[in-house]
């Protein structure tokens, strides 16, 4: 596909998410990249560990939608609590739009009970965007022939804002689930302060728990099945992610999630599978178009890699680990 049908489809699907307001990113193995999922997950379990994703959405028309993150956390006793750094760049529109962030988050870990934990987080970091309208391609830069003729120059946007979120999550022996707000001062994205250039606040509620299967002649765990189910809320648009995963032995992972656009009427089934070795975890993950938008586009498949490497314990840690999800 040419360039100009590439961006013609990059700004349909701005109107698809109201006509350019901006939603965030969106990465369908949430737990391999849980800090943009809660802040409060920073530092959870004993591990240090280091988080690498990256995700292409529709390759099929060329690369429209491109997000990379890199992220770090670990628990800090001295402070009853974990920090985390995370780094992102969401690019759009084949470099027409950028999107770069960094923020640190700080969580802090209290045990209700015997079995009950709660961790209460909180972000801040800085978002610079950029819009690069020398790259667009409009009807009129095309002869009838096809031939290209000199473009109108139209520069560079560019701006650079703070932005805050908060959340909180609670744990009750293998089962987990939480509550996150993020862009909670609704920072304006552009020079403009007219009210639709704000960034809306999304909402996210998860809720995951895991079973164990125990293989009887040895007695002993050999299965894990966790269950999971996230709700997302951005201005008018939701989603629905719900699914299972298997984890064997501690060492391979495999599951199925379905996700339902609320706002749009589409849904997509991701498949995703993973093998854990010594300090490093390994995932990949496809999602299918199940039913299509409103706007038929072919070929909406999307291709999701992520890496963890863990540093190891922290043999410092005086509490007794939370159960969460680890790959």
């Amino acid at each position: 596909m040419c360039r100009l049908q590439a961006l013609f489809l990059f700004f349909c699907m701005l109107c698809l998410t109201e006509i350019g307001k901006a939603q965030d990113a969106f990465f369908s193995q949430f737990y391999a990249n849980r800090l943009s999922l809660n802040p409060a997950w920073a530092g959870i379990g004993d591990e240090k560990r280091l988080f690498i994703n990256y995700r292409n959405q529709y390759p099929g028309i060329g690369s429209v939608y491109n997000t990379y993150t890199l992220s770090y956390d670990q628990y800090i006793d001295k402070l009853n609590g974990g920090l985390g750094f995370s780094l992102s760049n969401d690019v759009q529109g084949s470099g027409a739009m950028n999107q770069l962030s960094f923020s640190t988050m700080y969580s802090y870990m209290f045990k209700a009970s015997r079995f009950v934990s709660f961790a209460g987080g909180l972000q801040a970091g800085g978002v610079s965007r950029n819009i690069n309208a020398s790259t667009f391609e409009y009807g009129d830069h095309f002869d009838p022939t096809g031939t290209g003729i000199p473009k109108e120059y139209h520069g560079n946007i560019s701006k650079i804002f703070p932005d805050f979120s908060a959340g909180i999550a609670v744990f009750h022996k293998n089962s987990y689930g939480g509550i996150s707000l993020f862009h909670l001062l609704k920072p304006y994205q552009w020079e403009s302060t007219n009210a639709e250039s704000r960034l809306p606040r999304k909402l996210t509620l998860f809720a995951g728990t895991y079973i164990p299967v125990y293989e009887k002649r040895l007695g002993k765990e050999i299965l894990q099945l966790n269950p999971n189910f996230i709700y997302i809320q951005q201005k008018n648009l939701s989603q629905l992610i719900y699914g299972l995963e298997g984890l064997y032995k501690e060492t391979y992972v495999g599951g199925i999630w379905l996700r339902q656009n609320l706002g749009l009427h589409y849904s997509a089934i991701i498949f995703s599978g993973g093998i854990s070795f010594d300090k490093i975890r390994l995932r990949y993950s496809y999602d299918s178009q199940f039913s299509p938008p409103s706007v038929r586009i072919p070929r909406l498949g999307t291709h999701e890699i992520s890496m963890i490497i863990d540093f190891g314990k922290n043999k410092k840690i005086k509490r007794k680990a939370i159960k969460c999800p680890k790959i």
